[in-house]
């Protein structure tokens, strides 16, 4: 049986993370030993190479400026199998960029310059259909008229279509339309995107419930997975709910896990026809992914699971 293929569609930045004992006072210098890393970010292309390296069909859409930070996402989709020929290169904006000061005590302080993701639209998620994908999973990351545009092909060509609905905090508004998006097949989201976009907190099971509830009301989704980290996930079918335990591992770093796991969820997916079996794959890739520091490099193969 020939394998499905997925096409990504959404943001792809280069994350710049410094490492620091601590955020420096206005005006003040702080001289840091850490190691400063360059590496491939943004949901959908992460979410692309995780998919790739699980074995899955992978192709991806996004914009990258024109220069080396571009060059550089676009070589790394070619060395990862990606068919990337719809990651394409806006002359007028610069790549996108997510500056992390990461402090000793673990907490992370993001900048992000969306720079060409901005520039993402209808004409180059049509374009992207010529691949001939068997679903779409689209990331909140680029302009929510252009989500809405993609659900809306996908809707006309028949194309399971997957919301990738985890943001950093900020990065997404409250108010995203979802109500103008044509049917979904799975709504994936973090407890505090679940809060965000719900006002609803799903610090227990009854909240989750109700969040759950709370935003298949706002829009026609045959599924809602809730992805609750270390602790596993939370499965809601419109009908029945039941909670999936995660894999025993120590986590160490969660770049890049959560889409790592969208990747596993969605491949499992479309080849089982399984969901909750997906969401069992998901988080042993999840588990694998966050006990390894690194994000890009921390994405596993199959054969390391």
């Amino acid at each position: 049986m020939p394998r499905k293929r997925i096409l990504f569609i959404g943001g792809a930045q280069i994350r710049f993370a410094v490492g620091t004992a601590r955020t420096p006072a206005p005006g003040e210098v702080i001289r840091s030993e850490a190691n400063y890393t360059f590496a491939p970010c943004g949901r959908s292309i992460l979410g692309a190479i995780a998919s790739a390296r699980l074995g899955y069909d992978t192709a991806v859409c996004a914009r990258v400026g024109d220069d080396y930070y571009g060059d550089r996402l676009r070589e790394v989709c070619k060395k990862e199998g990606l068919h990337s020929t719809n990651v394409t290169v806006d002359r007028t904006l610069q790549t996108g960029l997510a500056l992390e000061l990461v402090e000793q005590s673990g907490v992370c302080r993001t900048i992000l310059f969306p720079g060409a993701n901005r520039g993402l639209g209808k004409a180059h998620a049509e374009n992207a259909l010529a691949c001939l994908p068997d679903a779409i999973v689209a990331s909140l990351e680029t302009e929510p008229e252009a989500v809405v545009q993609v659900s809306a092909l996908a809707a006309e060509r028949g194309i399971p279509f997957f919301v990738d609905a985890t943001a950093k905090r900020g990065m997404v508004p409250a108010d995203f339309p979802f109500e103008q998006l044509a049917r979904a097949e799975i709504l994936l989201l973090d407890e505090e995107d679940a809060y965000t976009f719900s006002g609803v907190s799903p610090i227990n099971e009854e909240q989750r419930k109700l969040a759950c509830y709370t935003l298949r009301k706002r829009f026609d989704v045959r599924y809602i997975l809730l992805r609750l980290g270390a602790r596993g996930c939370f499965l809601y079918d419109g009908k029945y709910f039941s909670a999936i335990s995660a894999f025993d591992e120590e986590p160490v770093d969660p770049a890049g896990a959560s889409e790592a796991f969208t990747a596993a969820l969605i491949g499992e997916y479309l080849n089982t026809g399984d969901l909750r079996a997906g969401a069992e794959f998901a988080n042993n890739v999840y588990a694998k992914t966050a006990s390894v520091p690194g994000g890009y490099r921390s994405l596993p193969r199959r054969s390391e699971l």
